[in-house]
């Protein structure tokens, strides 16, 4: 039971990665209870984990940048990877052999597998931040539906904008974040 009010407050956090949130909207998208979501969202506050600010009546809800809110994203995204070999299995074979031949960080699966709504036929889409050819033809070696970008982690690039909003990452979740930015000043 421990456990699961744990991943309910992982599953807040992963919600307020893409933004700012109405806890109307996160509640509709988590499938949760309004009264038990303000709940773990007012336990996060107390945390210091994340914070809000009122608009009109409404409260909107954000991740601050902090220590416990670092922890929090990253155990979230820890979290994310586990959910996803949950609901597909024989991923979990797959993964544990690219992490394993692979040197380079950060290494993020996107796609289909990452949006949770994979077909029998989809592709294992993958990112590895290298410019090494011989790095991308080892990691497709491994299984035939892998398809591996390679690249520099650029801001702009759309493949990299499309990562940042849907992506289980593999490997690297502190190098991820530092490369988004995600928890620098505005």
């Amino acid at each position: 039971m421990v456990q699961n009010v744990y991943n309910q407050d992982l599953e807040a956090i992963l919600a307020l990665l893409n933004g700012k949130k109405h806890l109307r909207s996160m509640a509709k998208n988590l499938d949760m209870p309004h009264a038990t979501l303000l709940r773990k969202l007012n336990r996060l506050v107390e945390e210091n984990a994340i914070g809000f600010f009122r608009e009109g009546k409404n409260r909107i809800f954000f991740i601050k940048n902090t220590i416990q809110a670092r922890n929090y994203v990253y155990n979230a995204e820890r979290y994310k990877l586990m959910r996803l070999v949950g609901n597909y299995p024989e991923l979990g074979i797959i993964i544990e052999d690219v992490i394993r031949k692979t040197e380079e960080k950060p290494i993020v699966l996107f796609g289909s597998y990452a949006k949770f709504n994979a077909k029998k036929d989809s592709d294992i889409d993958i990112y590895v931040e290298t410019e090494s050819r011989k790095t991308k033809d080892l990691i497709e070696q491994i299984h035939s539906k892998i398809m591996v970008k390679i690249g520099i982690f650029d801001k702009k690039s759309p493949l990299i904008r499309e990562i940042i909003k849907n992506h289980v990452i593999l490997k690297g979740v502190e190098e991820f974040y530092e490369k988004t930015g995600f928890f620098e000043e505005p």
